[in-house]
């Protein structure tokens, strides 16, 4: 099976959603309900490429799973929070639902990354094996760093910070991309 235009609307999902976290600058309570709606549709593609991904391998498979997961617990936690401003028990409960629903997300990105990795070698893509699990890393260490910077009063910077690790799976995914596409374009391949 050809995996490039899924791989396709994968990066298309995870360069609106970088570009969407640009407005955590923003103060506006209505352009950050926005942005979340707006993310939350970009991982609902996710989702349904990793659907059409999953008969691939078992990562794909378990990736499909947890990033469902993420959608349907996010989007619940959205949906309440709106509704819930009366009550600080309820407040509290759905802020760890939404925390649940990021660390599904976190183990889908996982499990998607770890199986595209897994597929260079025995597809003969001419890309660096491990190098795709920097999609994963990268953010991970920019939410650590930006959280110290955030901690010291260094609000924008930390921010920025952020939002530049959020481009690098969008960098390097697109360097995969082209990588699978020259080999499925192969006559000799398939």
């Amino acid at each position: 099976m050809k995996i490039y235009p899924y791989l396709r609307l994968i990066w298309f999902s995870l360069l609106i959603t970088a570009v969407l976290n640009l407005t955590a600058l923003s103060d506006s309570t209505a352009v950050l309900l926005a942005a979340n709606v707006l993310n939350l549709l970009c991982y609902a593609v996710i989702v349904y490429a990793l659907y059409r991904l999953s008969g691939e391998a078992a990562f794909f498979s378990r990736a499909f799973y947890m990033r469902l997961t993420s959608v349907v617990l996010i989007a619940l936690a959205l949906i309440c929070m709106q509704f819930a401003a009366s009550s600080a028990m309820l407040v509290n409960f759905l802020s760890l639902l939404s925390m649940a629903g990021s660390i599904a997300g976190l183990l889908g990105e996982y499990f998607m990354y770890w199986g595209l990795d897994a597929r260079i070698l025995p597809c003969g893509y001419a890309y660096p094996a491990r190098r795709i699990r920097w999609c994963l890393y990268a953010p991970l260490i920019g939410s650590f760093v930006a959280t110290l910077l955030i901690m010291t009063w260094q609000v924008l910077l930390g921010v920025l910070v952020q939002v530049a690790c959020q481009f690098v799976p969008v960098v390097l995914l697109g360097q995969y991309m082209r990588a699978v596409r020259d080999r499925e374009n192969d006559p000799l391949c398939f």
